[in-house]
């Protein structure tokens, strides 16, 4: 099976091979068109090939424009392209300081609450969603103590539960 890339390649090859194809029919058609002229070949006989000329000459000139139209479209789409990751770059960037400043922010939080370093980490694993389950085994503790610290942590914070120690967080970002 072909890939995109080659069948680019036999596409290219097609056009070119049809470009040929199409300046041979002028070339004849004009040369036999002049030849007849030259012999005193009949006038309908010498207007059909006229019309094959034209015809010919017509499909060759719309191939060349439709040909230079898509080129004209590549050429612009890579352009967006090349905008487009740039514009991406700096957006993963942004993103990337904003989840740090985000970070700096909830560790400073942790401080003003007076958290412990263990009720911090616990606080950290909560906010990326844990459960005290999954926090324990991260932590090889048992849950029971991971549930204690919750609760320190959620008391410290003024909060009651998981979702509102997290909607704490949340709750001015929009």
């Amino acid at each position: 099976m072909l890939s995109n890339g080659d069948i680019m390649v036999e596409a290219d090859k097609w056009n070119v091979l049809i470009r040929v194809f199409f300046v041979l029919i002028v070339i004849t058609s004009f040369s036999d068109i002049v030849a007849d002229v030259l012999q005193g070949a009949n006038v309908l006989h010498i207007v059909q090939e006229s019309v094959v000329f034209v015809f010919a000459l017509s499909l060759l000139l719309l191939l060349f424009l439709n040909t230079r139209a898509h080129e004209q479209r590549n050429a612009q789409l890579l352009v967006d392209l090349e905008a487009a990751k740039i514009h991406s770059a700096q957006a993963s960037e942004e993103l990337v300081s904003a989840k740090r400043m985000f970070g700096e922010e909830i560790a400073k939080q942790f401080i003003k609450w007076e958290l412990t370093e263990s009720e911090s980490d616990i606080a950290l694993f909560t906010l990326k969603g844990f459960s005290a389950k999954e926090i324990a085994d991260f932590r090889n503790t048992s849950e029971k103590t991971v549930r204690n610290q919750l609760t320190s942590v959620y008391k410290k914070s003024g909060t009651t539960s998981k979702v509102s120690f997290t909607a704490w967080f949340m709750e001015d970002l929009w």
